[in-house]
């Protein structure tokens, strides 16, 4: 074997001398199911600038009867036509019915693939070029029919390195 003395982490294709930081971007919300939210249902929980890389997403709810199949992904924002771009790449049918407490939150980016961790929202959303004039929406989908009332609140730490 060889000894590794070289930079290894990639920016844009090219060995950097170590990952850049940036501006911290922290954005955070609570809103309430209803007991007849049909399947399908999107809570839009923020507009996401394309430049700006997810470091952490948590969320928190109450126990909530038939929130068992919820999913966290990217849309275009409802002004552009609210059309999807990717519905479960933060997170894929998340079982969310028995609460998740302060403490035991759920991971808001359980899916993202490894090697994309770094990567900004709009490659996240499967778009090429990235600009803070580009929008999207944050999406957590229920993909089962929500049947009692429920308190959900999520927490994000992004990074804009532009």
């Amino acid at each position: 074997m060889a000894v590794i003395n070289a930079y290894v982490v990639t920016q844009d294709g090219a060995k950097t001398p170590g990952a850049r930081g940036g501006k911290a971007i922290v954005l955070t919300g609570t809103f309430k199911t209803a007991a007849a939210d049909d399947a399908g249902s999107k809570y839009r929980l923020a507009k996401l600038s394309g430049d700006l890389v997810p470091i952490q997403i948590e969320l928190n709810c109450d126990a909530t009867a038939g929130a068992t199949d919820m999913d966290l992904g990217l849309y275009e924002t409802l002004e552009k036509g609210g059309a999807v771009k990717d519905a479960d790449y933060y997170m894929d049918g998340i079982d969310m019915s028995a609460g998740k407490a302060i403490g035991s939150e759920q991971n808001g980016l359980a899916t993202i693939p490894v090697a994309d961790i770094g990567k900004v929202v709009a490659v996240n959303a499967g778009d090429t070029v990235a600009s803070p004039a580009m929008e999207y929406d944050l999406v957590l989908t229920a993909n089962s029919d929500i049947s009692a009332v429920g308190t959900f609140s999520w927490r994000g730490i992004f990074a804009r390195t532009t």
